[in-house]
């Protein structure tokens, strides 16, 4: 098992991702991620009107909806 740093969880959790990089990393249509951060089941917050999800969030999001 891999143990990540203090440096990496922190370098992890600067990075912020766009909904159309979401959809681009998962293949999902952009109106799927869309939903998902308008229902707050993809934690997200949102900066001057545009939806910003952090990296980390969305690792957690995929661990708690395995496929």
């Amino acid at each position: 098992m891999e143990h990540n740093t203090i440096e990496d969880e922190l370098e992890d959790a600067c990075i912020v991702l766009r909904p159309s990089d979401v959809s681009e990393l998962l293949d999902l249509h952009p109106n799927t991620v869309y939903r998902l951060l308008q229902s707050g089941k993809l934690p997200a917050c949102k900066v001057g009107g545009s939806w910003r999800i952090y990296r980390k969030d969305l690792i957690d999001f995929i661990k708690k909806h395995p496929v």
